[in-house]
């Protein structure tokens, strides 16, 4: 079968030719995902040159169907030769089948996505559109957990934390009955929207993960954490202008601090990866003794995996961040320098999850989290690093495209709920 993609106004039309089976449906279903992964939520089957059409290939239209309807898409067949349409409407499809008027209209009825109040293009030409959320809207960060790196875990060093919907943060702890029980598990987590996912210190390459239920709570015991809690102020969605432009994570920060505006920023974004840059932790810091030495070269290389390559393209990621540029919050645990940005000190942990498309515009935080998650097995964790080494060096984080909740944010002492 031939597949020839041509994109209309803000739709994509495919043009098939041949046979849509079982030997052709993923390859289809493939073309179909490639349009969505460029942003083209409005897809038409121009189905003229499509001369068999098989239970397979009735299967992953309506799979298709399915998947652009969860993005507030639209699809639809045009031109369906005579074969292809008797079998529609034999199978009860043809809702599928659209007018004459659609083949001839770019965008007649596709739905027009509310326009954004403002707007900026930052330098390497991806387009961000700012919708303001909660006016005055702050996030409340509390560093929780007594451990420094690479000292040897104290039992009053864990604190028993939840992380209900209205609570995101990042850190290190592990699941388990009591401390006792987590020690020889700590490692990196993310939460958000009462969506939890951690990666066990134990060797494990794949997270774990907790999601709230009726009156269940995630909650770890974590040795070292940033939590946040309040009111976004500013939803950024963001795009490239063109294929291959990129978003770096120090891309976001600087758009987060333009926006709020603040020297201090949360941050929750869900986005399509280009790349990840990051590391994690190979054994449990609980696991440390008094005469190991885990700071040091070579030993540093038995408790911390880094990654050799850039990672995780083409699937999702929930990334947590926290930056400062004021120079009051240089003693904030877990804030380290940004190399890319002078004078900031950030941190960021991304949970990978499976690929799936973003509804355009507006977008509510916990319900995006929480669809993402959803029937979704997480596929890695790292905290994320910026590997600036001359001529080696894999550089930073990078996305296509996604959203970015952000607001400013105060640091507090007081007790984490």
């Amino acid at each position: 079968m031939q597949i020839e993609t041509q994109i209309q106004g803000n739709r994509a039309v495919l043009r098939l030719k041949g046979r849509l089976d079982a030997a052709w449906a993923e390859h289809f279903h493939s073309a179909v995902r490639e349009a969505l992964r460029d942003g083209h939520h409005h897809v038409r089957i121009d189905a003229a040159g499509l001369e068999y059409l098989s239970s397979a290939g009735i299967r992953t239209l309506l799979r298709i169907q399915r998947e652009l309807a969860a993005v507030k898409g639209s699809f639809g067949i045009i031109r369906a030769s005579a074969f292809v349409a008797d079998t529609l409407r034999l199978s009860g499809l043809q809702l599928l089948l659209l007018p004459e008027t659609e083949a001839a209209t770019a965008d007649a009825t596709s739905p027009v996505v509310s326009a954004p109040v403002g707007a900026v293009l930052p330098p390497r030409g991806s387009h961000f559109d700012r919708h303001p959320l909660t006016a005055g809207g702050q996030i409340t960060v509390r560093a929780v957990g007594g451990w420094k790196p690479w000292q040897t875990v104290a039992a009053n060093d864990a604190v028993d934390l939840g992380f209900p919907r209205t609570v995101f943060g990042l850190g290190i702890g592990a699941a388990g009955r009591d401390v006792a029980d987590a020690r020889s598990r700590f490692g990196e987590f993310v939460a958000a929207a009462g969506c939890l996912a951690w990666l066990p210190g134990d060797g494990a390459d794949t997270p774990d993960y907790l999601e709230q239920a009726e009156s269940f709570v995630p909650r770890l015991h974590t040795i070292q954490a940033l939590t946040g809690q309040g009111s976004f102020a500013h939803l950024l969605r963001f795009r490239p202008q063109e294929k291959g432009d990129v978003v770096t994570l120090s891309d976001l920060f600087l758009q987060a601090f333009a926006t709020t505006p603040a020297d201090a920023v949360a941050m929750v974004v869900l986005a399509e990866v280009d790349g990840l840059v990051g590391v994690a932790l190979a054994r449990s810091p609980g696991l440390i003794q008094a005469a190991d030495r885990p700071a040091d070269f070579p030993e540093l290389r038995t408790w911390l995996a880094f990654c050799g390559e850039r990672l995780h393209r083409q699937t999702l990621a929930l990334v947590v961040a926290f930056a400062s540029r004021d120079p009051a919050h240089a003693a904030v645990p877990g804030l380290a320098p940004l190399p890319s940005c002078p004078a900031t000190r950030a941190h960021a942990h991304a949970v990978v999850l499976p690929f799936q498309p973003l509804p355009q515009g507006l977008l509510e935080l916990e319900p995006a989290v929480r669809a993402a998650f959803k029937d979704s097995e997480p596929r890695g964790l790292l905290h994320l690093l910026e590997d600036d080494r001359p001529v080696i060096g894999l550089g930073q984080s990078a996305f296509i495209r996604g959203a970015c909740w952000c607001a400013p944010v105060q640091f507090s002492k007081e007790s984490p709920l």
